[in-house]
């Protein structure tokens, strides 16, 4: 992870997600905070003091939704990674999150060793290509 990486951010309803999320990225040394709605991850959120390594959240938040939330944190926070996790292989949610400024979209079920080493790459280099 990168030195100045505290923390990746979840912004998801679903708190199964949370604690799935948070057990795999705990194990590999990695801080996790969750969100249930974008505007309490925006409440909590100081785009000055607040360094996070990734934003993972749910394609379909409820509120602002997440389209908006992309947006907002690539207006405050140029170049934080942000990643789409996609309940549906819809085509349409990652395109439209990928134009938003979404660097990645992960299709759900989400697997661990996947999972991590696709958050990793884009915390690592603030960047994601694809791999086979």
């Amino acid at each position: 992870m990168p030195a100045t990486c505290d923390t990746v951010y979840v912004v998801d309803p679903d708190e199964s997600v949370h604690d799935a999320i948070t057990t795999l990225l705990q194990s590999a040394g990695v801080h996790v905070a969750c969100f249930r709605t974008p505007e309490a991850f925006l409440n909590s959120f100081n785009s000055r003091t607040t360094r996070g390594c990734c934003l993972l959240l749910e394609a379909e938040l409820p509120g602002i939704g997440s389209l908006a939330l992309i947006r907002k944190v690539n207006d405050q926070v140029p170049g934080m990674p942000i990643v789409v996790l996609a309940s549906t292989n819809d085509s349409n949610i990652a395109a439209q999150a990928l134009r938003a400024g979404a660097l990645d979209v992960i299709d759900k079920p989400l697997f661990g060793g996947h999972l991590l080493d696709r958050i990793l790459g884009v915390s690592a280099t603030g960047t994601y290509a694809v791999t086979s």
